[in-house]
C-alpha cells in the first residue's frame, strides 16, 4: 500500500487500502496529486489520487504492466514505463495527467528503456537503456518532443536509475562502477537542443 509520513518519518497515513499491489508513487510538483501503479484489478494500471488518498482515479487501461510514472514539472504529463508489447520489455511512454494523449517514446527491439525522469524544463527526461547490452545499462538523455537520445553515462556494468535535481544542474544515479551498486551524484549540464 502508498503510506504518507513526515519527512523524518513521523505521522504514517495509509493512503491505500485495496489488495494487492499499491506502489511506485510520485507526488506532483505542487503536492496535491500523486500518481501510482496498482494491480487492483488484476493488471498493473496507473492510478492518480489526491495527495490525501481521496479521489482515486484509473488512468491506463492497456493490458501489460504500467509503472514508475512521474508528473511534469507544470503537473500535466505523466512519464512512465511499460511492457506493452512483450512481458518485461520495457519501453518508455508519456502522456497527458488525465491519461489522454499517450505516446510511446522508445521502440528499441530487443532494447529495456525504463526508469525515466523529467528534466525541469519539461521537454527531456533521463532514463536507463540496454541499448549497450543487458549487462551494461547506460543512462540517456532525451528530448521527448524531438526524439533525439544523447548518451549521458560511459562506464561498464549498470548506470541506471537517473533523477535530476530541480534546478537541472545535479544528476544523481546508481551505477556499479566501483563493484557493488552504489549511488553517485555529478554536476549535470544541459546539451544545446535538450
Amino acid at each position: 500500500d502508498v503510506i504518507a509520513a513526515d519527512i523524518d518519518g513521523k505521522n504514517p497515513r495509509q493512503l491505500t487500502t485495496t489488495p494487492g499491489y499499491d506502489a511506485e508513487c510520485a507526488y506532483s510538483a505542487d503536492g496535491k496529486s500523486i500518481v501510482f501503479t496498482s494491480n487492483r484489478t488484476g493488471d498493473p494500471d496507473l492510478y492518480i489520487m489526491n495527495a490525501d488518498g481521496s479521489n482515486q482515479r484509473r488512468i491506463t487501461r492497456t493490458r501489460g504492466y504500467d509503472g514508475g510514472p512521474f508528473f511534469s514539472p507544470d503537473g500535466k504529463r505523466i512519464i512512465f514505463r511499460a511492457d506493452r508489447h512483450r512481458n518485461d520489455l520495457l519501453q518508455i511512454f508519456v502522456m497527458n495527467a488525465d491519461g489522454s494523449g499517450e505516446r510511446q517514446l522508445t521502440s528499441h527491439s530487443d532494447t529495456v528503456n525504463w526508469a525515466p525522469y523529467w528534466l525541469p524544463g519539461g521537454q527531456s527526461i533521463v532514463f536507463t537503456t540496454s541499448l549497450h547490452g543487458h549487462f551494461n545499462y547506460e543512462v540517456y538523455l532525451l528530448n521527448i518532443e524531438t526524439g533525439a537520445q544523447r548518451r549521458v553515462t560511459f562506464s561498464k556494468g549498470f548506470d541506471g536509475l537517473p533523477v535530476i535535481s530541480p534546478d537541472g544542474r545535479k544528476m544523481m544515479w546508481t551505477s556499479q562502477r566501483a563493484g557493488s551498486s552504489q549511488i553517485f551524484i555529478a554536476d549535470f549540464k544541459m546539451p544545446a537542443g535538450y
